[in-house]
């Protein structure tokens, strides 16, 4: 009788053995592409499509049909958007930085209104008049066009990811890149991982961030490996960390 409660801990050390490895056989490897950040314009090219469509679209084109939308306030609310993408390509849009924006332009907004209330002059009224004066007209073929471009670059976005990736596996972190798929390991013990969300509207688009892995052991220990854009960030990085713990864990009970 003894004997019992020996025999009871190994039985259940043998269980919790093999649920550890039941769980790492379920999850042995996972994939992260980082992608280009220029697949943060596809805002970009859903409202080209759009704007090709109530700007009269193929039927236009082929008819003479009036545009259901003004084609100059398409040309402008076109060109806002077009901008504000290439502030996102060329900025980085922390939170500091985004809030900071946010209230200058809030600042700017309640300025001119309180302008407007005190002043004789009807102020949005000059400013709207003067930027349909402008005529900003862009045919229909025009938005088309910049969508199927912007599509062809997505494509490659794509298909360059396919060559530039990670691979985590149980005791290892792989990147592999390049079209001859040249390799390069790192070592996962005692390595550590931190998200990062270096642009508001970066994340606000695809959820995307910043994933910084820090190896813990050998010649690698000093490097830090920062992948950029992966989508669906906190998901990725949830994963990643439960994936290092169960190896953690799995490493402590068998020293």
């Amino acid at each position: 009788m003894a004997d019992a409660p020996a025999d009871m801990k190994v039985t259940e050390d043998i269980a919790v053995t093999e649920a550890l490895k039941q769980t790492t056989r379920r999850v042995d490897r996972i994939v992260i592409h980082p992608y280009s950040k220029i697949m943060t314009m596809w805002p970009l090219v859903l409202m080209s499509v759009v704007f090709y469509f109530l700007g009269g679209g193929w039927w236009a084109v082929n008819r003479d049909a009036e545009a259901l939308v003004s084609p100059s306030a398409l040309g402008w609310w076109w060109l806002i958007l077009f901008f504000f993408s290439m502030l996102v390509q060329t900025f980085d849009f922390g939170r500091t930085n985004f809030l900071a924006t946010v209230s200058l332009i809030a600042v700017a907004l309640m300025g001119l209104w309180i302008w407007d209330l005190q002043s004789p002059a009807n102020i949005y009224g000059d400013i709207y008049a003067f930027l349909r004066a402008q005529q900003v007209q862009l045919h229909p073929n025009f938005y088309l066009i910049m969508a199927a471009g912007f599509a062809v670059l997505f494509l490659f976005a794509l298909v360059a990811s396919r060559f530039n990736y990670w691979v985590l596996e149980p005791n290892r972190l792989m990147h592999k890149h390049g079209l001859l798929g040249d390799e390069r390991q790192y070592a996962t013990m005692n390595m550590t991982v931190e998200k990062e969300i270096p642009d508001v509207f970066e994340y606000i688009v695809f959820r995307s961030g910043r994933l910084v892995f820090k190896p813990g052991v050998g010649a690698d220990s000093h490097k830090v490996l920062v992948l950029d854009n992966v989508f669906n960030i906190s998901k990725v990085e949830s994963r990643v960390r439960e994936f290092l713990g169960i190896i953690k864990v799995d490493e402590d009970r068998t020293r």
